[in-house]
């Protein structure tokens, strides 16, 4: 996919697993400066803090990030919830109230790159993420390359994460399962719902 910088990379990640959830520092009435490359995850999150629904900020490097929804629900019925990104064109099924945001940079190779992400995390930081990402060429990389097959796999030893990698002609997407703390990964059958929930519901959108 050619991500613009490591910068993209680490927010990409801070984000779909909650960090947007931090208040914005006390007595603060606007957002830290935007981050420089090689900024630390806190630094981004710092800089994040307190982002409104439908609110873009510049994260640094010519990467900005719009919130669409925050803790948002749409119930299942069983105590989960359908999670729809608002551009990405995709959906899945999650556990939690969760952050529905988009991230847009340009690729090395000069093309406008978003990313759309949807993500919840656990006071107990269990995180759980979906994140698709699109050209504005359509292409699903630079040099054309064909969709590799769908797979999941666990990650770490012993494992603290599980991961499904889902590709198209036009859209790269990964969903992860992580226990970054105290709270353990959850039941496989909760974990494989997750992952195999997956659906695409349109193209991603260009506003």
């Amino acid at each position: 996919m050619r991500l613009p910088a490591p910068l993209a990379l680490a927010a990409i990640a801070l984000l779909a697993l909650g960090a947007c959830h931090k208040p914005a520092p006390e007595g603060s009435e606007a957002p830290a400066p935007a981050p420089s490359e090689g900024s630390s995850r806190e630094e981004i999150a710092h800089h994040l803090a307190g982002i409104a629904p439908g609110e873009e900020r510049v994260i640094g490097n010519g990467v900005s990030m719009k919130m669409h929804r925050l803790g948002a629900t749409e119930p299942l019925g069983d105590g989960w919830n359908l999670a729809r990104s608002t551009e990405g064109g995709f959906s899945v099924e999650m556990p939690l109230p969760f952050n529905d945001f988009r991230m847009k940079a340009v690729t090395t190779d000069l093309v406008e790159m978003r990313s759309h992400s949807l993500g919840a995390k656990t006071p107990g930081l269990l995180a759980w993420s979906a994140t698709c990402m699109a050209r504005k060429d359509g292409q699903l990389s630079p040099d054309h390359r064909a969709p590799a097959p769908s797979r999941i796999e666990m990650k770490g030893d012993p494992p603290t994460a599980q991961m499904r990698n889902v590709e198209f002609d036009d859209l790269s997407c990964v969903l992860v399962v992580e226990a970054q703390g105290q709270d353990p990964l959850p039941p496989e059958a909760d974990r494989l719902r997750f992952l195999n929930s997956f659906k695409r519901t349109g193209k991603p959108s260009w506003p």
